[in-house]
C-alpha cells in the first residue's frame, strides 16, 4: 500500500491521470492471461505495463488526503478515492454511480452544473470553487475542489475529474470570526466615544455611529473619506506624523489631541489614542483607535483661562484706579493754575493793548517776545484761546479716566446714555483716532431712550471696538465711521462701527469672537478682545455682529434692546 499524502501540486496528477487514461478510459485494463496461444510475447507486454500503471495511478489516488472523483458527462460517479468516500460517509459501492445531485442540495448543484458545462464548452479547468456535500447521515461539509475535462483515447470529452479538500473546519473558523467581529462591530457602534478604522494612506475603513454624529457626516460621505479633509493643515501635519511613528515602533500612542473640521465647518476637540492594525500575517495594514469628544472640556478651561485673565484684568483696573486717582489730583493742580491764570493773562493783554496800540501809530512796527507786534496782536488772543481750550481738555481726560476707573463694574442696574458711553470713548482713544485716521466721523442718533446696564462695560466694548477699527487702517487715509440709533419697531438701540481697513479673511470671520482667536498674535494680540467684548453685550441682553469684506473694511454692530420699566 502506499503511504497517505497530501496533494501539493494537483495538476500533476491531472497530467498523470489523462496519460494513463488514454488508452481505456471507460474501463480498467484486464490482467492479460498468461499462456495464451493467441497473444504474441509483444502485446502480452503492453497489457502488463498498461495494468501495472493503472493499478499504481489508483493505489496513488487511493492514499492521498485530498478528495479524487470522475464522473461521466451526466454527473455520476465513475470513480472516488477513499477521502471522498470518508467525507460523504458512503461506502464505495454506493457512491459508484450515483449522481451528484444526491449528496448536494438544489443551489451547490445548480453551481455544480454552471461549473461543468462552463468547463465542457470551453475546456479550461476551473480554479477552486466551494462545493457544500450532504453526507449520508444528513450532516453537511465544505469542499474546495477543482473541475477540469476528461477526453477518451480519440480526445471525445467523456466526463469530468478533479480534486479537493475538506475546508469545513476553516470555513466554521471563518464564520465565528465573522460571528465575532460582527459582535464585536455591534458593541463598538453602541458606545459613546467615537472609534475608527483608517487604512496606511489615512482613508477611513471603519467608523462607529458615535463618530458620524460628531462629525455630520452620512455613512457613506464617511466610508473612504481622507483624514486630511476634515482637518486644518495643521492637525493633518500633527497626524501624519503620529502615524508613522506608530508604523515605525509598532507602539501605541495615547491621548493627544485632534481639532476635526465638522461638515458645517464648526470645530470639535478630540482626544485621540491610535494602534498598528495587522492583517492575518501580521502586517501592517491601517491604524484603529478610540476618539473621545472634549470639546465642552476644551471650552470650559478656555472659559476658565479667560476668567483669569478677566480677574487680572480687573487687578490691573483696581491698580490703574489708584494711580489715575493720584495723577488726576497731580495733573489737576497745574493744571488749575492754567485755567485760572490763562483768562487773566488774556484779559491784562486786552487792558495794555491800547498803550501798545498808540506806540505803534507813533513809533512804527517793533518787536514783542521775538515778533513784530503787527503780527503779534492778530495771534496773542488765539493763543490765549488755545490754552484755555487745552487746559479744559486735559481737565475733562482726567475726569474720564478717573471716571473709567473707578465705576464698579459689577453694578448692572445704571441707566446709561449710549452717547455719553460714545462720547467718552471717543475722548479716550483721541490721541489713538488722531494717528491712525484723517477721516473719523461720529453720527449721534437724537433722542436715544436710557439702557438699564453698566457704563463702564459699555464703554470698554466701544473702546474695543474702535482700537481694532484703526488697526485695521492701513494708512491715514481710510475712514472711520461711528453712528448710534434707535429703531422703534424692533425696540432697539444699535452701534454701528465701520471702518475702510483690510478686511477680515473669509475663514476667520466665523471664528473672531472664540476665546484666543486672534490674527494679531505676532503683534502681540491675546485674541480676548472681541470674545470679552461679545459677553459684555450678551450680559446685557444683546448681540454683537460683524460685516466685513477683504480689503474693503469691516462694519461692527451692537444691536441691544431697550429695557422695560
Amino acid at each position: 500500500m502506499y503511504p497517505r499524502y497530501r496533494c501539493r501540486e494537483p495538476f500533476l496528477f491531472y497530467l498523470f491521470i489523462i496519460a494513463m487514461r488514454m488508452k481505456h478510459p471507460d474501463r480498467k485494463p484486464k490482467r492479460p492471461v498468461k499462456g495464451s496461444k493467441k497473444e504474441s510475447g509483444q502485446l502480452r507486454r503492453v497489457q502488463e505495463v498498461l495494468w501495472e500503471s493503472e493499478e499504481k495511478y489508483r493505489a496513488v489516488l487511493e492514499s492521498i488526503e485530498e478528495l479524487y472523483y470522475e464522473v461521466d458527462l451526466a454527473g455520476n460517479l465513475t470513480f472516488s478515492n477513499d477521502s471522498m468516500g470518508e467525507i460523504l460517509g458512503y461506502s464505495k459501492d454506493e457512491l459508484t454511480g450515483m449522481n451528484n445531485r444526491q449528496y448536494m442540495d438544489q443551489e451547490t448543484a445548480k453551481k455544480v452544473y454552471q461549473a461543468f458545462n462552463q468547463v465542457y464548452r470551453t475546456g479550461i479547468p476551473t480554479k477552486a470553487f466551494d462545493w457544500e456535500l450532504i453526507r449520508k447521515d444528513g450532516t453537511r461539509r465544505i469542499v474546495e475542489t477543482s473541475v477540469s475535462l476528461m477526453h477518451d483515447s480519440k480526445g471525445q470529452a467523456i466526463g469530468f475529474y478533479g480534486i479537493g479538500r475538506d475546508i469545513t473546519e476553516r470555513k466554521q473558523a471563518e464564520e465565528a470570526l465573522r460571528q465575532s467581529e460582527e459582535k464585536y462591530r455591534t458593541i463598538l457602534h453602541s458606545i459613546e466615544e467615537g472609534y475608527y478604522e483608517v487604512d496606511l494612506a489615512g482613508n477611513f475603513t471603519f467608523f462607529n455611529d458615535f463618530l458620524i454624529k460628531s462629525l455630520g457626516y452620512t455613512r457613506e460621505e464617511l466610508m473612504g473619506l481622507n483624514n486630511r479633509e476634515y482637518m486644518s493643515p495643521d492637525t493633518a501635519k500633527l497626524v501624519f506624523k503620529t502615524f508613522s511613528e506608530v508604523y515605525r515602533t509598532g507602539n501605541p500612542k495615547r491621548d493627544f489631541e485632534w481639532e476635526l473640521i465638522n461638515k458645517d465647518g464648526t470645530r470639535r476637540f478630540v482626544e485621540v489614542s491610535v494602534s498598528l492594525m495587522r492583517n492575518e500575517r501580521g502586517q501592517p495594514k491601517g491604524f484603529y483607535g478610540i476618539a473621545r469628544d472634549i470639546t465642552e472640556r476644551k471650552q470650559a478651561e478656555e472659559e476658565a483661562r479667560l476668567h483669569q485673565q478677566q480677574m487680572t484684568q480687573a487687578s490691573k483696573m483696581v491698580a490703574l484706579g489708584t494711580l489715575v486717582s493720584g495723577m488726576a489730583h497731580e495733573i489737576n493742580n497745574p493744571n488749575n493754575f492754567i485755567m485760572l491764570n490763562a483768562p487773566l493773562l488774556l484779559e491784562a493783554w486786552e487792558s495794555g493793548r491800547p498803550i501798545l496800540e498808540e506806540y505803534y501809530e507813533k513809533h512804527g512796527d517793533f518787536l514783542l517776545g521775538g515778533m513784530k507786534y503787527s503780527e503779534m496782536r492778530e495771534n496773542i488772543p488765539i493763543l490765549f484761546s488755545g490754552i484755555f481750550d487745552g487746559s479744559k481738555r486735559i481737565k475733562q481726560i482726567v475726569e474720564d479716566l478717573r471716571d473709567f476707573a473707578r465705576r464698579d463694574t459689577s453694578d448692572m442696574t445704571q441707566w446709561v446714555d449710549v452717547n455719553a458711553v460714545l462720547k467718552s470713548a471717543v475722548t479716550l482713544l483721541s490721541n489713538t483716532i488722531m494717528k491712525s485716521t484723517n477721516h473719523f466721523s461720529t453720527e449721534y442718533g437724537k433722542n436715544l431712550p436710557l439702557l438699564k446696564g453698566n457704563f463702564q462695560r459699555f464703554e470698554q466694548v466701544i473702546i474695543n471696538l474702535i482700537q481694532n477699527a484703526c488697526q485695521a487702517l492701513p494708512d491715514p487715509q481710510g475712514g472711520i465711521s461711528v453712528t448710534t440709533s434707535y429703531d422703534e419697531k424692533k425696540r432697539s438701540i444699535l452701534i454701528s462701527i465701520q471702518d475702510e481697513g483690510m478686511g477680515i479673511p473669509p475663514e476667520a470671520l466665523p471664528h473672531i469672537m472664540e476665546p484666543f482667536f486672534t490674527t494679531k498674535r505676532d503683534s502681540g494680540g491675546l485674541g480676548l478682545g472681541l470674545s470679552i467684548s461679545s459677553r459684555i453685550v450678551k450680559e446685557h441682553g444683546g448681540a454683537l455682529a460683524f460685516i466685513s469684506e477683504p480689503r474693503k473694511g469691516t462694519t461692527a454692530k451692537i444691536i441691544l434692546p431697550v429695557n422695560q420699566g
